[in-house]
């Protein structure tokens, strides 16, 4: 029996990191397919083995906010889609029990942040390619071929015709958007994974595992420059100064990001104005977005307690009947939330906020600072989140979710490390083994392995 559950553990965590590096690659119908059926056997093995999947104060907070998202279907305009939507933000929040759970060691962390670096790798060298493809298509007169953008559009035209309701599904053939249906989603993706590159390859004590993530860096970093998103350059932006004034180590190696970032980002956006016929596109989204965010606050005021329900159809409808453009959401996180949920979302929601900040402060001192590197990078990670999400509603499909749960996994899993209330398979049972600063590669270590 013991050799059974030792190889049930082994297969159960060999599949949340397929799902982690493989199902962000997949379309936004697909990629959450996973996370409900490992769930399943997830539950199954964790009783098994006597063991409870706990959820803790940020995930029973975040429960009540989907909760009650769920239950704004009753006075909702569209009563079945926002009950569906909220139970679709309920089903992605597996993605954070399973990481909280089943990451209970540090060797089970690293291999995790691994599989999530590569996959943003290979989706941003996804990105990158789009770009490229396109522009040297319109520019020259030597080069035709193009990188589908999105890698799936054809494929999601007649998935999306099937659904009872409409779904936008354009093209954005100049600004990448890879695996994604838009380059904003992309782009949330990236700023949130990003960090976790730039972390792996400067801490992480196994030479090959920093040389993987220093390439994942430089992909990431440069499919998020392909997005051509104003905000998302803002948010990495103070996303990486985080990481920069923490560590000199961390100054010493990213500063060289730093220059790519200043050159990329004038010329990804002069780019994209001349993409834009005399700036049109460039210029018509500010413009629309201000539009939208004063469409979206009278909405607020108009229905300041419970709000219009979960789901973006009533705001896209009021945006399309007062401004007769068709945007589908807030484009600003907070805005969305109190549109949609009123003054009791925005409560339900500042909670899970504060939770996940105390947790991350937490980890700053817990045993001795051993975990204050990743502490670091979950405040990174999490920076570059909220500064993204002035810009974008930056949980709006599937896979945007997904990574957010996961990151809120990873923080609720290092939380429960570091307090010591973490749970053991019995084939682990006194194996775990604190985090310490050997487990971070020293100046001298590196000057060897280079």
């Amino acid at each position: 029996m013991l050799k059974q559950d030792i190889n049930s553990d082994k297969r159960l965590f060999a599949v949340l990191l397929g799902i982690i590096g493989v199902s962000f690659i997949l379309p936004e119908y697909i990629a959450p397919l996973f996370v409900f059926v490992f769930y399943i056997f997830f539950l199954v093995h964790f009783k098994k083995t006597g063991r409870n999947a706990k959820i803790g104060s940020l995930g029973k907070s975040f429960m009540a906010f989907t909760g009650y998202m769920v239950i704004s279907g009753i006075w909702s305009n569209t009563h079945i889609l926002s009950s569906l939507i909220g139970l679709l933000w309920m089903g992605c929040f597996l993605a954070f029990i399973e990481v909280a759970n089943t990451v209970n060691k540090k060797e089970k962390l690293k291999n995790a942040i691994t599989a999530l670096n590569i996959a943003s790798g290979i989706i941003g060298a996804i990105a990158v390619l789009e770009f490229v493809t396109y522009n040297l298509s319109v520019h020259t007169d030597w080069w035709s071929f193009r990188v589908a953008n999105p890698l799936f559009y054809e494929f999601n035209d007649k998935i999306f015709s099937l659904f009872p309701f409409e779904i936008v599904n354009y093209p954005y053939e100049s600004r990448a958007s890879a695996t994604f249906d838009n380059p904003l989603i992309l782009a949330t993706f990236l700023v949130i994974t990003t960090p976790f590159c730039a972390f792996s390859s400067i801490f992480f004590k196994h030479s090959h595992n920093r040389k993987i993530s220093r390439l994942c860096l430089i992909f990431s970093l440069g499919g998020l420059l392909c997005t051509e998103s104003r905000g998302a350059y803002i948010a990495i932006a103070l996303s990486i100064f985080t990481l920069l004034v923490s560590n000199k180590k961390i100054f010493k190696n990213l500063l060289p990001f730093i220059f790519v970032l200043a050159i990329g980002i004038p010329l990804t956006i002069a780019l994209r104005y001349k993409n834009a016929p005399g700036g049109n596109e460039f210029l018509a989204s500010n413009n629309n977005r201000i539009a939208i965010w004063k469409v979206c606050a009278d909405l607020f005021c108009e229905n300041p307690i419970i709000g219009l329900g979960a789901g973006t159809e009533n705001i896209h409808q009021e945006i399309i009947n007062q401004l007769g453009i068709n945007r589908t959401h807030a484009h600003n996180l907070f805005l969305e939330i109190a549109t949609e949920g009123g003054i009791i979302g925005v409560i339900l929601a500042g909670i899970t906020i504060y939770f996940t900040i105390r947790n991350i402060v937490k980890l700053f001192y817990l045993k001795n600072n051993a975990y204050r590197p990743y502490a670091v990078l979950y405040t990174s990670s999490f920076v570059g989140f909220l500064v993204m999400s002035l810009y974008e509603f930056t949980l709006q499909s599937p896979k945007e979710l997904m990574i957010f749960f996961i990151l809120l996994g990873f923080i609720e899993a290092t939380y429960r490390m570091a307090k010591g209330t973490i749970q053991l398979a019995p084939d682990e049972s006194g194996s775990f083994e604190e985090f310490s600063a050997q487990d971070y590669i020293n100046d001298k270590e590196e000057i060897t392995t280079k």
